[in-house]
């Protein structure tokens, strides 16, 4: 309870600052931009609490559970994006533009505007969706879960409770052994699938592990510990019955205090609420405490964690016992050319055209001050960045169970921390999410009333009408977010899903954007051909494309092919087009 006590004032505390900020909502920029009024110092705060979002605390901490020390390399696309746009930055913030789309649009015209609003809704309703599971999970893992209900012999479960481990096996205490269990189809009970699990002392753990990693379903584990049964299933039933459980041990059902489901439900609405009530004005000032807390947090984690580790030697030897990570100790070698291309140019074409980090440049109150906030920002992300996944690596040494690997800094939070830094902890985790989300919603509602309804409907409309018409939108794009967040919430984890939507985003926008800004030689029919091919090809990669494809090409995910076709358009056509006869205006 300590930790939801903790994590509703601080909701709270948003909730005042939002309804305090809304009172100066006079006009649309002071919706939009904050009336173009913060400083260097608000702006690293705000644009670091937009950028370490659940990509960071959840997406990267999620693969280095998988990978271990390997993953600290995923910041150098940060790094490098964040020194690109620092020299960008200054010539941004003088077009005095409200939006990426606005800046698309005069440059390439009318056209060219409306697919770049196409392209930016899309890939953030991917993005503010996944905001949504985060923020679910947390309340999710949070909560806990309900007393364990012992199962028999007999007893009915679905196929979500055996393959995602709330089936616990508990040894007897010192015993080692062998145990299965088998559970059959309702519509096929005579076909039991069974499961596997030997219990070994700590001296022959790791060649017990190994040989479980050749065998479907089979687990090894070290006595006195518990194991959570994961079946993988040839068949997609539903429903299934124990057909025997395990002779020695216990054998229970864990479930959550709060569904998955309800959680998101809980935290998309009070994501949507906030985001309602005051625009970036309120966002930038709240994240000054959160941007606070975030550097705060991942610092003192750090040392705390690894005493809790036992230091380097320590963790070595947890991590050479555990099932998959063998090679946690490892920086180089783990990731393969290929996979380095798919974890860090998605990152990199993000930030360098992120509508999130150009409204806040937009927001300064000149371009200096927006120089200054973009060059900071280039250290302060990768040092938090790499904080981190440095907390995330240590605490996965000590987390053995892939159940909670997936929310690792969440977990460790609650289990590895003090009280009180867990709970500031746990509240900088929820300031991420919430951050991150509201700034996700608030581009795409801003983009659409001015780069559609301002521009192609209504060019009249009052300042007081724009502002209403911006929060409706938030609404909107809020239920279509979470729709999506229904369709993503079982299919892959949260690092893929951020990948998936920055490689929409970095191929589409990216290229045409930085065009616009620094290359004078870009067309409008280049800049349409751009867009249209980096929203097409990551759409198409994965399901249509690859499966034809063998070798390291198989192996590549959208964001090469995507970024190449999509600079190759912009150049080629440029080059086939002239730009004096077809430069418009937007």
């Amino acid at each position: 309870m300590m930790y939801l006590a903790a994590i509703l004032v601080y909701l709270l505390m948003l909730v005042g600052i939002g309804v305090y900020k809304s009172r100066q909502i006079r006009t649309e920029a002071d919706f939009a931009v904050a009336g173009r009024t913060l400083s260097p110092w608000v702006m690293v705060c705000t644009m670091l609490a937009v950028w370490i979002g659940t990509g960071s605390i959840v997406g990267n901490a999620e693969q280095t559970y998988h990978t271990g020390m390997a993953a600290l390399i995923i910041p150098a696309g940060t790094f490098f994006g964040m020194i690109v746009l620092s020299f960008i930055a200054s010539r941004a913030r003088n077009i005095e533009a409200s939006s990426v789309p606005e800046i698309i649009g005069r440059r390439y015209g009318r056209t060219a505007r409306l697919l770049a609003v196409a392209a930016l809704v899309t890939a953030y309703m991917v993005i503010v969706s996944y905001q949504f599971n985060a923020g679910g999970a947390v309340l999710e893992v949070i909560a806990g879960d309900k007393e364990p209900v012992a199962l028999e012999r007999e007893d009915t479960l679905t196929r979500r409770q055996l393959t995602r481990g709330r089936v616990v096996y508990t040894p007897p205490r010192d015993w080692t052994g062998t145990v299965q269990l088998a559970a059959a189809p309702l519509t096929e009970p005579d076909k039991p699938v069974v499961y596997t699990i030997h219990v070994v002392p700590d001296e022959q753990i790791f060649d017990a592990v190994q040989s479980a990693l050749q065998t479907e379903n089979t687990l090894a584990i070290r006595k006195n510990n518990t194991a959570r049964v994961r079946y993988d299933f040839q068949h997609a039933a539903a429903t299934y019955k124990l057909a025997s459980t395990a002779d020695i041990g216990e054998v229970t059902l864990v479930e959550p205090r709060l569904t998955a489901g309800r959680a998101t439900i809980i935290a998309a609405v009070f994501i949507l609420a906030y985001t309602m009530l005051a625009g970036l004005l309120s966002l930038a000032y709240t994240d000054i405490i959160t941007g606070s807390l975030i550097t705060g947090s991942m610092l003192a984690a750090f040392p705390v964690l690894l005493y809790q580790a036992g230091g380097f030697s320590a963790m070595a030897e947890a991590f050479a016992a555990m099932q998959d990570k063998t090679q946690h100790m490892q920086f180089w070698g783990v990731y393969s050319p290929v996979q380095l291309v798919n974890y860090l140019l998605p990152v990199f074409l993000l930030i360098l055209g992120d509508a999130n980090q150009y409204q806040r440049i937009f927001a300064s109150r000149n371009a200096r001050g927006a120089t200054q906030a973009v060059t900071t920002m280039i250290f302060v992300a990768l040092a938090i960045e790499l904080l981190i996944i440095a907390n995330a690596w240590i605490a996965s040494s000590m987390t053995p169970d892939p159940e909670n690997g997936k929310y690792i800094l969440i977990y460790a939070a609650k289990h590895f921390m003090p009280p009180i830094l867990g709970v500031v902890f746990l509240v900088t985790v929820v300031g991420i999410i919430v951050s991150t989300a509201n700034s996700f919603l608030l581009i795409p509602s801003i983009a659409f009333i001015k780069d559609i309804y301002q521009t192609h409907i209504n060019p009249n409309a009052t300042e007081k009408h724009t502002v209403f018409l911006n929060r409706v939108m938030i609404l909107v794009f809020g239920v279509i977010a979470y729709g999506v967040s229904l369709a993503f919430s079982e299919s892959t984890g949260f690092f893929q899903k951020a990948l998936y939507a920055y490689t929409i985003y970095g191929a589409a926008i990216t290229p045409s954007l930085v065009a616009a800004i620094v290359w004078k030689k870009a067309t409008p029919q280049a800049a349409m051909a751009s867009i249209a091919v980096g929203i097409a090809i990551p759409l198409l990669w994965g399901e249509v494309i690859r499966p034809h494809l063998s070798g390291w090409a198989g192996q590549l995910d959208a964001v090469l092919p995507a970024i190449a076709v999509s600079v190759l358009a912009l150049v080629g056509v440029s080059y086939l087009t002239d730009s004096k006869k077809s430069e418009t205006t937007g």
